[in-house]
């Protein structure tokens, strides 16, 4: 029984210096990830856009108009030519871009981020607008200005290039067969001679019709003027009765013709109430043309401000001026 323990005691004391001699185990620790690479590309606006400025004309009468630009952007810094639409009566807009008409204005810009700043090239005295740049649009707003002027642009695509064709070179042609021996035609009897027909006369040209000019139009109590709100040339509901009215009466007389004179008031520029006065004719027109009425039967022409019907200065007056004028005339 001694000799038992012992020998436990001295199993028990192997064991223990055994253990004392395995080294530790270390855990493996992984590096540290490297931070993804950072992108340092620059936006680019370089290009032609297209698009609307949004603000108000005279006496606050909202205005959305055509805007474009065409930009070259060198780093961060670029210039290029910007385009204000039908400026004439819109007081809202810098003097510099309605004197810039359909050539427009030269500018410069900034670009940081996605913040555009673009100013006149002779300096934001003139005009300065801030944009915001989101891919192929780009929103802005001009600096002060009494009332508010937005601008709305995309980018204008080219066209896809259109792939040239493929040549095909044509295979050689196989050779012609042998010839089969034809045997010979019988001699053919002479055909009588027959007279010549005598020559054709040329018949004269037809004359063209002579277009019929104002002149020879005059206005009758049947077929009745419209009238349009200041610097538009929409038909107003009100209005469309009157020409539903014109349209029956020009159904019922086809033999007739129809010219339509486009007014307007004395407020704006000449060249302006010219060309506003054309688009009253053609609305009109359009309308007339929409119930069925031919468009061959049909004149325009614009006099702008140069025939009112009365030449006070106030709104009752003006209205009775903003109108499209029906004339008929006998085919």
């Amino acid at each position: 029984m001694r000799r038992i323990g012992l020998v436990m005691i001295a199993v028990t004391l192997v064991a223990t210096g055994c253990s004392s001699r395995v080294p530790k185990r270390t855990t493996a620790t992984a590096p540290p990830a490297s931070p993804a690479p950072v992108s340092s590309g620059r936006l680019d606006v370089s290009g032609k856009w297209a698009g609307k400025w949004i603000g108000y004309g005279i006496v606050d009468i909202p205005r959305n108009e055509d805007a474009t630009a065409e930009l070259y952007q060198r780093g961060s810094h670029g210039y290029g030519r910007l385009v204000f639409e039908g400026t004439d009566a819109a007081e809202s807009v810098p003097i510099s871009l309605r004197r810039g008409g359909l050539t427009g204005a030269r500018v410069q810009f900034d670009l940081s981020g996605n913040s555009l700043t673009m100013k006149h090239e002779l300096g934001g005295h003139s005009f300065a607008i801030d944009f915001k740049v989101d891919g192929d649009r780009m929103v802005g707003r001009v600096r002060n200005t009494e009332t508010p002027v937005r601008v709305v642009l995309e980018r204008v695509h080219p066209p896809a290039p259109v792939r040239a064709p493929v040549a095909v070179v044509p295979e050689p042609a196989p050779p012609p067969p042998a010839p089969i021996p034809v045997a010979p035609e019988p001699p053919k009897t002479p055909e009588p001679q027959v007279a010549a027909p005598p020559p054709a006369v040329e018949q004269p040209a037809p004359t063209p019709a002579v277009r019929p000019t104002p002149g020879d139009f005059a206005s009758i109590p049947e077929v009745k003027a419209v009238h349009f709100d200041f610097d538009r040339a929409l038909i107003r509901p009100s209005d469309a009765t009157v020409l539903d009215a014109n349209v029956e009466y020009l159904r019922n007389n086809t033999d007739t013709l129809i010219l339509i004179e486009g007014h307007a008031d004395e407020r704006g520029t000449a060249e302006y109430n010219l060309a506003l006065g054309e688009r009253r004719a053609r609305a009109a027109r359009d309308y007339l043309v929409s119930q069925g009425i031919s468009a061959d039967r049909i004149s325009l022409v614009s006099f702008g401000e140069e025939r009112p019907e009365c030449s006070e200065h106030t709104e009752a007056c003006w209205a009775r001026n903003r109108r499209a004028q029906f004339l008929i005339k006998p085919k």
